[in-house]
């Protein structure tokens, strides 16, 4: 697969396919990992972890290569903290961030007070926002045990994605498996990121609870598919770009 030629649907699909950029610990690692793959992840994802350590240079690799920028670092403090942040977030020229949406309505609004502010005084695009609802790590037992929340994931995710609209977020981030649940109770134009994704013939990682294929999660709704171990567990270049371009080809049966 020197040479990579994306019908029309693929191209559509590459800009909903967002990729982690985790556990590389160099610049040069992680601008290679973008280089690589650029031809068929239209969204990188830059967590805590490649910030922490690179910070905006990060983000500069990335738009480098014809991608756009899903900065992870979900936000969760109080309101003022968080508005400073959307603030500085916006000022970066990203394409999307995300808040905990278990922060709460006033959090979540002052990140959208924050991010406009900006986006009116540098003349930018404003990000799009997404409230985290409950992670894919987290099933039913987890929720209810540990962290003593009654109910089941869904109604959860629901309560969180209805803050998440009151607020004014553009989205939220959840499991491909809620969707179901909860896209008939929100508007036509939310927006649902959805990790957990696994491959055609692979798993995603095993810390992940509730997953689907890409193309199923498509079909069910999804907006963008977050999908990291499954491309990048292969050890070779040519392999990973395989895995990446099988991605499309399965998200785009449902596009």
């Amino acid at each position: 697969m020197a040479t990579i030629k994306l019908t029309e649907k693929e191209e559509l699909a590459r800009k909903r396919l967002c990729l982690p950029l985790d556990n590389l610990l160099t610049i040069d690692g992680l601008e290679e990992r973008v280089q690589e793959l650029s031809p068929v992840i239209g969204l990188f994802k830059i967590g805590k972890g490649s910030f922490t350590r690179f910070g905006p240079k990060a983000i500069e690799v990335v738009k480098r290569y014809n991608s756009n920028v899903f900065l992870d670092l979900k936000y969760h403090d109080i309101p003022n903290t968080v508005e400073d942040a959307a603030y500085a977030a916006t000022q970066l020229k990203i394409y999307m961030f995300n808040v905990h949406a278990s922060g709460g309505i006033e959090m979540m609004r002052a990140a959208v007070k924050g991010a406009k502010k900006a986006a009116e005084e540098y003349k930018v695009e404003m990000p799009k926002i997404v409230g985290v609802t409950i992670l894919t790590s987290i099933d039913k037992n987890i929720m209810n045990d540990e962290l003593t929340i009654p109910g089941s994931v869904e109604s959860q995710v629901l309560n969180l994605a209805l803050n998440s609209r009151k607020a004014g977020l553009d989205g939220v981030v959840c499991s491909a498996a809620d969707l179901y649940h909860i896209k008939d109770k929100l508007p036509s134009n939310f927006m649902y990121v959805t990790p957990g994704i696994e491959g055609i013939n692979t798993k995603a990682g095993s810390d992940q609870k509730r997953v689907f294929t890409p193309g199923n999660a498509i079909r069910d709704g999804s907006t963008i598919l977050v999908a990291g171990r499954i491309i990048t567990r292969y050890n070779t270049s040519e392999e990973r770009l395989q895995a990446g371009y099988g991605v499309l080809e399965d998200m785009a049966k449902y596009l």
